[in-house]
């Protein structure tokens, strides 16, 4: 049986999956306005989700292929609703630029 190395499937519950990004937000914003801020954390987020939104979808294609379509379309329902929410995020941070 081939090994996942994306996510963990054993019965235990580990946070083993490996992100591409990094949780931390290393610069300081000592200066910046409070509507500067949230346009760096608006623009953050929407980043930080679309890398969520890609694992989601890489994790319902692997239900699919574990035979489970009633997973797997419920999994990519769940992406379209994240895609959604991302794009509400950009449109907001247009709004503010």
């Amino acid at each position: 049986m081939e090994e996942n190395k994306d996510f963990n499937t054993s019965t235990e519950h580990e946070h083993s999956h490996t992100h591409t990004y990094t949780h931390s937000h290393p610069h300081d914003h000592q200066g910046e306005t409070d509507i500067e801020k949230l346009k760096a954390l608006l623009n953050y987020m929407a980043s930080h989700n679309a890398d969520h939104t890609h694992e989601l979808e890489h994790l319902a294609e692997h239900l699919k292929e574990a035979g489970n379509v009633e997973a797997y379309e419920l999994a990519m329902e769940a992406v379209k609703f994240f895609s959604e929410g991302n794009e509400k995020l950009r449109n907001a941070l247009e709004c503010i630029k």
